[in-house]
């Protein structure tokens, strides 16, 4: 692709340092130069020096111009800090098969529950004006279709990639993102799990091994189990996002195993459980290590609206130079679920995505397609994402408030980079699946933790849904409830 020019020749250049073509005490050709002698815009030999300096193969002198960095500088420069870890640790980092199919399928059926008080399951808050005006145009595009079947127009599939005008919007609002991707690049999808599930398809095969970060959406957990994929669970750091240290560990043990590690999938920005987002170093290091590897990345985005980072961190995808990164989002938790729209941009793997997409699905509805492509066509989706924002924001604070009233002293958490979701550590020693049987009891619906692992770890946290939460008799008898529980519990 001609956008992905600038690799090429930093490939190029790469070779002609190794083959001692440019020495290491000499400076390396003017941007100018290269420029005129491959025939490429300056722009583009500036885009390949800052690739090659990125990757440690050269510096630049000031008012000197760009040198190769002897070879033992460029071994220290590249070489990460090895990760120190346990037998225990290192044996829990061994590809494994999912199991948590009977766990999922259990408390995803018990949040649809009416009965209960929702603070589990991850669905957000659907009486925004956003959202029934969403409703309205839907309303209208089905009386639209029933007078043209009046008149006897006949019916048709939507087929792959989408509404026209839909993917024309979503192209606009991750422009705004700085994702440039044309709308027939786009694939809408039945939700962004749903284009997760493509992108795995597409990427891997039944036996692969692909990372994820731990803990991780038990969504993506089942799905990897239904395709037969292997996983190893990356640790997630402090600072929010996968251990790069440990992610490079991993990697440098599963080439020197053969394992066939294909692809990692990632929720980089506002993370569903932890709320966390990943540094933008740590970012940039996951793709170098991507592209080491030649692995593919599934970014999945659905929470990234919400994040209260101000400028917001870019999209991994914002960041792909050579088109590895497949991009899923949905409008599930920026609206509401029961629209079941979502899209995929999947670079390299637009075509085996869009053919999955056809022969298992042939098209979605196309009047609910048209109407979120006219509701963004609108402009409604800043206005809407100020007040989910805010509203969100002031229950969190609520739920915060009740959590110091009634809770004991040693729960910790860490504050949610935005969203409607919290992570909650218990205290220690103490499981959270009994607590969440006891609590179904009571006709109150929390998440446990080892929901969010494929090997049962986490037992010490609950999610929260903070969405619907409000200072109502029957969130905060739940919240006393739930308090009193963890004493007893915890002998307190």
């Amino acid at each position: 692709m001609s956008s992905f020019r600038y690799l090429s020749i930093a490939s190029l250049i790469k070779d002609r340092i190794k083959q001692g073509i440019y020495p290491e005490d000499r400076k390396l050709p003017s941007i100018r130069a290269l420029a005129q002698e491959l025939g490429v815009s300056k722009g583009t030999v500036i885009r390949s020096y800052e690739q090659l300096e990125d990757d440690g193969l050269i510096r630049a002198r000031e008012k000197s111009g760009f040198f190769p960095l002897p070879q033992h500088l460029q071994r220290n420069n590249s070489k990460r800090p090895e990760a120190i870890l346990s037998q225990q640790q290192k044996d829990a980092l061994r590809p494994h098969r999912v199991d948590n199919k009977s766990l999922g399928i259990h408390i995803v059926r018990s949040a649809g529950r009416t009965d209960q008080v929702a603070l589990g399951s991850a669905n957000p808050c659907a009486s925004f004006f956003g959202v029934k005006r969403l409703y309205r145009i839907l309303q209208q595009q089905i009386r639209k279709e029933l007078s043209e079947l009046e008149h006897g127009y006949l019916s048709h599939y939507q087929a792959p990639p989408g509404d026209p005008v839909l993917c024309q919007q979503v192209s606009l609002q991750l422009a705004e993102r700085s994702i440039t991707t044309a709308p027939e690049e786009i694939i809408v999808t039945n939700g962004a799990q749903a284009a997760i599930t493509l992108a795995l398809q597409s990427t891997t095969k039944e036996g692969d091994i692909v990372l994820i970060q731990s803990p991780c959406f038990y969504g993506i957990l089942q799905c990897l189990e239904a395709l037969n994929r292997k996983v190893i669970e990356i640790p997630q750091s402090s600072d929010g996002g996968p251990d790069i240290n440990i992610l490079s560990s991993v990697l440098t043990e599963a080439q020197a195993q053969h394992w066939p590690v294909k692809a990692i999938v990632i929720q980089p920005t506002v993370h569903n459980p932890s709320g966390q987002s990943m540094p933008l170093n740590a970012r940039k290091e996951l793709l170098t290590l991507a592209r080491q590897y030649d692995l593919a990345v599934i970014e999945d985005d659905v929470f990234a609206e919400f994040s209260e980072q101000s400028p917001q961190l870019p999209s991994l995808k914002a960041l792909d130079s050579d088109n590895r990164v497949l991009f899923c989002s949905s409008v599930s938790k920026t609206l509401t679920p029961k629209i079941r729209i979502g899209w995929l941009v999947a670079g390299r793997w637009h075509e085996q995505c869009q053919h999955f997409q056809f022969v298992s699905k042939m098209g979605l509805p196309a009047h609910t397609q048209k109407a979120l492509g006219l509701w963004f066509e609108a402009g409604l989706m800043k206005r809407h994402l100020r007040q989910i924002k805010r509203q969100y924001h002031q229950r969190q604070q609520l739920f915060n408030q009740a959590m110091a009233h009634f809770w004991p002293d040693n729960i910790k958490h860490i504050s949610p980079d935005g969203g409607f979701l919290i992570w909650i550590q218990l205290p220690e020693k103490m499981n959270s699946l009994p607590l969440y049987q006891w609590a179904q009891q009571q006709q109150i619906n929390i998440t446990p933790g080892p929901l969010f692992s494929s090997q049962g770890d986490h037992q010490d946290y609950i999610r929260i849904n903070f969405a619907m939460f409000q200072n109502q008799p029957e969130y905060l008898q739940a919240m006393d409830k739930l308090g009193k529980q963890i004493r007893y519990m915890t002998g307190q």
